[in-house]
C-alpha cells in the first residue's frame, strides 16, 4: 500500500515536471542508440549486449532530465557495472572488456545528451560508434600493414596540419606585403 503510493506520487510528479511531448522523442532517440550500439555487441558475442545499452542510454537520458546530481549518481552505476562485468570476465575469460565497457560509458553520455535535447549529435556518435565496433578485423589488419614511415609521416602531416598552422599568423609579415603564411601562394 506504501510503494503504490509513493508510485503514484512519483508518477504524478514526473507528469507535471517533464512535458511528455517533450520526453518521448529524447527516450526514443537513447533507446535507438542503445539498440544500434548493444544489437552489434550481441553480435560479436560479448557480455553486455542489447537490452543493457539500451537501458543505460535510457538511464543516462532520465537522469538527465532529473538533474547533475542524479547524472553523476547513475553513471557511478555504470562504473560498477563495468567493474563487475569486467571482474567477471577477468575470472572466466582472463580477458578485459575494455572496448564494451567503454562503448558503455559512451552510451551513457550519448543518453545524456539525448536527455539534454542534442539528437544529432548522439545519433552521428552512436553510428560511428558502431561502425567502429563493426570493423574490428578490417581496423586490425590495417592498423598491422601500416610502416614506421607511414605513421611518422602520418605523425608529421597532423603536426603541421593540427597544431603549427593554427599557430600561423594570418596577416602579412613582411613590410611589401607579399607573404601571408595563412594564404599561401
Amino acid at each position: 500500500m506504501l510503494l503504490r503510493g509513493f508510485v503514484r506520487g512519483v508518477c504524478r510528479c514526473l507528469w507535471v515536471a517533464f512535458n511528455p511531448s517533450e520526453v518521448a522523442p529524447k527516450m526514443a532517440v537513447a533507446l535507438g542508440i542503445g539498440l544500434l550500439v548493444g544489437i552489434e555487441r550481441e553480435w560479436s558475442n560479448k557480455d553486455l549486449g542489447a537490452r543493457t545499452f539500451e537501458l543505460t542510454a535510457l538511464l543516462g537520458t532520465i537522469a538527465t532530465l532529473f538533474g547533475p546530481s542524479m547524472a553523476l549518481l547513475s553513471l557511478a552505476g555504470v562504473f560498477l557495472i563495468v567493474i563487475f562485468a569486467n571482474t567477471r570476465s577477468l575470472l572466466v575469460d582472463r580477458s578485459l572488456e575494455a572496448t564494451t565497457s567503454t562503448a558503455l560509458l559512451v552510451i551513457f553520455v550519448l543518453g545524456a545528451l539525448a536527455g539534454e535535447g542534442h539528437l544529432f549529435t548522439p545519433v552521428a556518435a552512436a553510428i560511428l560508434m558502431t561502425m567502429l565496433l563493426a570493423s574490428k578485423v578490417e581496423l586490425h589488419r590495417f592498423a598491422g600493414g601500416l610502416q614506421p614511415a607511414e605513421i611518422r609521416s602520418a605523425v608529421l602531416l597532423g603536426l603541421l596540419g593540427l597544431v603549427v598552422y593554427p599557430l600561423l599568423p594570418d596577416r602579412f609579415i613582411d613590410r611589401w606585403e607579399l607573404l601571408n603564411p595563412r594564404q599561401g601562394g
